[in-house]
Parts: C-alpha cells; structure tokens; sequence
C-alpha cells in the first residue's frame, strides 16, 4: 500500500509541473485580467499587448486599443506609443492621423524612442504630414540615441533597427546644408527629449 501511495505521488510530481506549464500562461493571463478589470494601469497595458500580439489569446486589435486607451490615461507611455500606431495605421480604430501624431508627441517628448522614431516615419511618409526629411532626420536621430536606453533590450534593438533604415533613407535626400541643419535639429531633440 506504502509503495502504490509513492508511485501515485511520484507520478502527479512527475506530471503537475507539465499540466502546470501548459495552464500556467492561461492562469498568467487571467491573473493579468483581473488586476486590468481592477484598474492597475501596467496590467491594462500588458494586456493590450496580448491582444496585440495574438500568442496566448485570440488577437483583437480593438480590445488592444480599448487597454492601451485606459493606461495611457493613466500615464503610461509606452501606451500612447501603441494606441498612436493603432489610430495612425486604422486597426482595430477609425483612422486618424492627427489623433496617432499627437499620441506619439507626448510619448516622444518624454523621450520615447519608438515615438521618436513614428514621428521621423511620419514626417518622411507624406500620408498626413507634408514631406519634411530635416525633421524626419532629427525625430530618428533622437529614437536611434534613446532606443538603447529602453527597458525591454529587444524592443530597443527593434528600434535601433527602425531608426537606422530611416536615417539611410533620409540622409540620401538631404544636402550638405539640409544635413547640418538635420544635425542640428537632432542635438536639440536630443537634449530636450532623452527618457524621463
């Protein structure tokens, strides 16, 4: 009897922590729910990364934006980063390019280098800004400065990323004089803008 009580035992030890990985990232994410529902900003704007990204949980682009729209109103930054790029690209949103920029200007000016480097995309694309490679320059160049100084080490990377090829890209459409003046212009975003 002892010895069928210790092969049970050993069985449920040798087979909880499988059952365990495979309802832990759904127990992480109902736990995450509830501290949203609860109102805790951080756990609203994780949440709206899930909903982002679709890995744990089905993707829905508008549960992301209704997430990132209550933590941002609770200042997080990295939350009007996101819902900007959800309202400036039109998922999950009706498109508003006026309402994405701005979003990404206060993130932007609190030194957000993904914003920074939105707003350089946004200045060179020409959807809704006119064409303006000076600024689109001095926005990148900022991004590319403080991407490395992000928490997460592979968002900054992405970033970097992101702010390279816009720098390429622009800096071939400069003069000599546009590019001191996109230098300069750079410097100063770069002082005025670093992390907060």
């Amino acid at each position: 009897m002892r010895i069928l009580a210790g092969v049970i035992v050993l069985m449920l030890t040798v087979t909880l922590p499988h059952r365990q990985a495979t309802n832990d990232s759904k127990c992480k994410l109902q736990d995450l729910a509830i501290d949203a529902a609860l109102g805790n900003p951080d756990a609203q704007h994780n949440l709206g990364v899930e909903f982002h990204h679709g890995r744990n949980i089905t993707r829905d682009y508008t549960k992301a934006a209704i997430m990132w729209r209550r933590s941002s109103k609770a200042g997080v930054i990295e939350s009007y980063n996101n819902l900007g790029h959800l309202i400036y690209n039109g998922r999950g949103v009706k498109q508003d390019y006026a309402e994405g920029l701005r979003l990404w200007r206060v993130a932007a000016e609190k030194g957000f280098a993904e914003s920074q480097v939105h707003i350089g995309y946004a200045y060179s694309d020409g959807k809704y800004l006119e064409r303006d490679y000076i600024e689109a320059y001095a926005w990148a160049k900022a991004g590319k400065h403080n991407a490395p100084k992000m928490e997460d080490a592979q968002i900054g990377n992405a970033v970097l990323e992101m702010a390279d090829k816009l720098l390429k890209d622009v800096h071939s459409r400069l003069t000599e004089t546009q590019m001191k003046e996109a230098e300069r212009k750079a410097s100063e975003y770069i002082e005025k803008f670093g992390p907060k």
